[in-house]
């Protein structure tokens, strides 16, 4: 069962990608990827910036710059950033 749209732009779009499938599900596997993609590219930009010292404050603080307690999407980038710079996920 799909869960019922939270926005009317995501359920159009949900549906756009269903009638899509049914046409080219190629097209609709390439498109998620892209938007994968994209999405990572994001996390990657969030914390670029940041030395080993702040992603480790703010790792063991679970807080942005500002203090700030992390959204989801600021903890998925810290994880990223630690990856790049430490080479594994933070304990």
């Amino acid at each position: 069962m799909i869960a019922p749209c939270s926005a009317s732009w995501r359920c159009a779009r949900w549906g756009a990608m269903l009638v899509a499938a049914a046409k080219d599900p190629l097209a609709v596997h390439w498109a998620l990827l892209d938007n994968h993609f994209k999405h990572h590219a994001n996390l990657v930009h969030r914390f670029r910036s940041a030395d080993r010292a702040a992603v480790l404050r703010m790792w063991w603080t679970q807080t942005n710059e500002q203090g700030n307690p992390l959204s989801e999407f600021e903890r998925e980038a810290l994880i990223e950033r630690h990856c790049e710079l430490f080479g594994m996920w933070p304990r």
